[in-house]
Protein backbone atom coordinates (compact mmCIF):
# COMPACT_ATOMS: atom_id res chain seq x y z
CA UNK A 1 0.00 0.00 0.00
CA UNK A 2 1.41 3.37 -1.05
CA UNK A 3 0.84 6.38 1.20
CA UNK A 4 0.78 9.90 -0.09
CA UNK A 5 3.08 12.13 1.88
CA UNK A 6 2.28 15.69 2.75
CA UNK A 7 4.91 18.03 1.30
CA UNK A 8 4.58 20.36 4.29
CA UNK A 9 5.05 18.01 7.20
CA UNK A 10 6.45 14.83 5.80
CA UNK A 11 3.46 12.90 7.17
CA UNK A 12 0.54 11.26 5.43
CA UNK A 13 -1.61 13.64 3.40
CA UNK A 14 -5.15 14.18 4.62
CA UNK A 15 -8.07 13.11 2.49
CA UNK A 16 -10.49 15.74 1.28
CA UNK A 17 -13.05 14.49 3.84
CA UNK A 18 -10.54 14.82 6.66
CA UNK A 19 -9.57 18.33 5.54
CA UNK A 20 -13.23 19.30 5.33
CA UNK A 21 -13.90 17.95 8.81
CA UNK A 22 -10.85 19.71 10.19
CA UNK A 23 -12.05 23.00 8.69
CA UNK A 24 -15.56 22.50 10.12
CA UNK A 25 -14.10 21.81 13.55
CA UNK A 26 -11.85 24.88 13.38
CA UNK A 27 -14.86 27.01 12.49
CA UNK A 28 -16.84 25.42 15.29
CA UNK A 29 -14.03 26.25 17.72
CA UNK A 30 -14.16 29.90 16.63
CA UNK A 31 -17.95 29.99 16.85
CA UNK A 32 -17.84 28.40 20.31
CA UNK A 33 -15.23 30.95 21.46
CA UNK A 34 -17.38 33.82 20.20
CA UNK A 35 -20.43 32.31 21.88
CA UNK A 36 -18.52 31.88 25.13
CA UNK A 37 -17.49 35.54 25.02
CA UNK A 38 -21.14 36.48 24.51
CA UNK A 39 -22.08 34.42 27.56
CA UNK A 40 -19.38 36.13 29.61
CA UNK A 41 -20.75 39.54 28.62
CA UNK A 42 -24.27 38.39 29.49
CA UNK A 43 -23.09 37.15 32.88
CA UNK A 44 -21.38 40.47 33.59
CA UNK A 45 -24.56 42.30 32.60
CA UNK A 46 -26.66 40.06 34.84
CA UNK A 47 -24.37 40.75 37.82
CA UNK A 48 -24.56 44.52 37.25
CA UNK A 49 -28.29 44.75 36.53
CA UNK A 50 -29.27 45.93 40.02
CA UNK A 51 -26.35 48.24 40.78
CA UNK A 52 -25.35 49.62 37.36
CA UNK A 53 -28.32 49.11 35.02
CA UNK A 54 -26.92 51.36 32.31
CA UNK A 55 -23.66 49.39 32.11
CA UNK A 56 -25.63 46.15 32.39
CA UNK A 57 -27.80 47.09 29.41
CA UNK A 58 -24.71 47.81 27.31
CA UNK A 59 -23.10 44.49 28.25
CA UNK A 60 -26.25 42.53 27.50
CA UNK A 61 -26.60 44.32 24.17
CA UNK A 62 -23.01 43.48 23.29
CA UNK A 63 -23.70 39.86 24.19
CA UNK A 64 -26.69 39.91 21.85
CA UNK A 65 -24.57 41.44 19.10
CA UNK A 66 -21.84 38.85 19.53
CA UNK A 67 -24.32 35.97 19.52
CA UNK A 68 -26.00 37.27 16.38
CA UNK A 69 -22.54 37.75 14.89
CA UNK A 70 -21.91 34.01 15.23
CA UNK A 71 -24.99 33.31 13.11
CA UNK A 72 -24.06 35.92 10.52
CA UNK A 73 -20.47 34.67 10.26
CA UNK A 74 -21.71 31.11 9.77
CA UNK A 75 -24.19 32.21 7.10
CA UNK A 76 -21.52 34.23 5.29
CA UNK A 77 -19.37 31.11 4.95
CA UNK A 78 -22.05 29.57 2.76
CA UNK A 79 -22.94 32.65 0.73
CA UNK A 80 -21.41 34.05 -2.42
CA UNK A 81 -22.33 37.58 -1.36
CA UNK A 82 -21.77 38.62 2.23
CA UNK A 83 -24.61 39.79 4.41
CA UNK A 84 -24.77 43.47 5.49
CA UNK A 85 -22.37 44.57 8.22
CA UNK A 86 -25.24 45.65 10.48
CA UNK A 87 -25.90 42.42 12.35
CA UNK A 88 -29.61 43.12 12.88
CA UNK A 89 -30.14 43.81 9.17
CA UNK A 90 -28.17 40.65 8.39
CA UNK A 91 -30.41 38.61 10.71
CA UNK A 92 -33.47 40.00 8.93
CA UNK A 93 -32.03 38.83 5.61
CA UNK A 94 -31.48 35.33 6.98
CA UNK A 95 -35.22 35.04 7.48
CA UNK A 96 -37.14 32.65 9.71
CA UNK A 97 -36.40 32.67 13.43
CA UNK A 98 -33.38 34.93 12.86
CA UNK A 99 -35.54 37.61 11.27
CA UNK A 100 -38.03 37.26 14.11
CA UNK A 101 -35.21 37.77 16.62
CA UNK A 102 -34.10 40.94 14.79
CA UNK A 103 -37.66 42.24 14.86
CA UNK A 104 -38.03 41.58 18.61
CA UNK A 105 -34.83 43.54 19.20
CA UNK A 106 -36.15 46.75 17.64
CA UNK A 107 -37.27 48.31 20.95
CA UNK A 108 -34.00 47.23 22.59
CA UNK A 109 -31.93 48.82 19.84
CA UNK A 110 -34.02 51.99 20.24
CA UNK A 111 -33.39 51.91 23.99
CA UNK A 112 -29.65 51.61 23.43
CA UNK A 113 -29.74 54.57 21.06
CA UNK A 114 -31.64 56.58 23.68
CA UNK A 115 -29.01 55.71 26.28
CA UNK A 116 -26.23 56.70 23.87
CA UNK A 117 -27.83 60.11 23.30
CA UNK A 118 -28.35 60.87 27.00
CA UNK A 119 -25.41 60.05 29.24
CA UNK A 120 -27.51 60.44 32.39
CA UNK A 121 -30.40 58.22 31.25
CA UNK A 122 -31.08 54.86 32.84
CA UNK A 123 -32.57 51.95 30.93
CA UNK A 124 -36.18 50.99 31.38
CA UNK A 125 -36.02 48.18 33.99
CA UNK A 126 -38.54 46.04 32.09
CA UNK A 127 -36.55 46.34 28.87
CA UNK A 128 -33.37 45.41 30.71
CA UNK A 129 -35.00 42.30 32.17
CA UNK A 130 -36.46 41.42 28.76
CA UNK A 131 -33.04 41.85 27.15
CA UNK A 132 -31.42 39.61 29.76
CA UNK A 133 -34.00 36.85 29.35
CA UNK A 134 -34.23 36.99 25.56
CA UNK A 135 -30.48 37.17 25.03
CA UNK A 136 -29.89 34.26 27.39
CA UNK A 137 -32.46 32.14 25.52
CA UNK A 138 -31.00 33.19 22.16
CA UNK A 139 -27.45 32.24 23.17
CA UNK A 140 -28.74 28.83 24.29
CA UNK A 141 -30.49 28.39 20.94
CA UNK A 142 -27.28 29.31 19.09
CA UNK A 143 -25.35 26.69 21.06
CA UNK A 144 -27.93 24.07 20.06
CA UNK A 145 -27.67 25.11 16.41
CA UNK A 146 -23.89 24.79 16.49
CA UNK A 147 -24.14 21.22 17.74
CA UNK A 148 -26.97 20.36 15.34
CA UNK A 149 -24.77 21.20 12.36
CA UNK A 150 -22.06 18.74 13.36
CA UNK A 151 -21.87 15.22 12.01
CA UNK A 152 -23.91 12.94 14.30
CA UNK A 153 -20.92 11.08 15.76
CA UNK A 154 -19.30 14.37 16.81
CA UNK A 155 -22.50 15.98 18.08
CA UNK A 156 -22.98 13.05 20.46
CA UNK A 157 -19.69 13.99 22.13
CA UNK A 158 -21.11 17.41 23.01
CA UNK A 159 -24.36 16.13 24.54
CA UNK A 160 -24.76 16.05 28.28
CA UNK A 161 -26.98 13.44 29.92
Amino acid sequence: MTRTMSPHRGGPALSADARSLRLRLARLDQDQADLERARELLGQGRRLAEVEPREAFELVHRAALRGAGVLVARANRERRRALPLNVWTALERLGGEDAERAERLTPLVSERMRLDRDGSARPDPELLQQHLADTSAHLDAIAERLLADLPAHLAELGEVD
